[in-house]
């Protein structure tokens, strides 16, 4: 991506889902180590399971990104090489 305003999106798509990845490990781990979280919350395993899937989602997303658009293809090493 040579184009400034591809990179600027890319950056700021990534940001976004990096931040999800991280909204959803904080979630995991306050559920898993803070007290304080789990009393207004009845349904504990419901509310983990529900970040992991965002946590999935989010890494799978930036694993994608990564390896369709941030990675050089086979047609860029070759177009390098000549």
């Amino acid at each position: 991506m040579n184009n400034p305003i591809s990179n600027q999106l890319m950056r700021a798509t990534l940001a976004r889902f990096e931040a999800e990845r991280q909204d959803a490990l904080a979630t995991i781990h306050l559920y898993l180590n803070a007290a304080v979280g789990v009393g207004e919350h009845p349904n504990i395993v419901a509310e983990i399971a529900t970040a992991a899937t965002r946590l999935a989602d989010a890494e799978e997303a930036l694993e994608t990104l990564n390896r369709n658009f941030l990675q050089p293809t086979e047609e860029d090493v070759a177009e390098n090489d000549h």
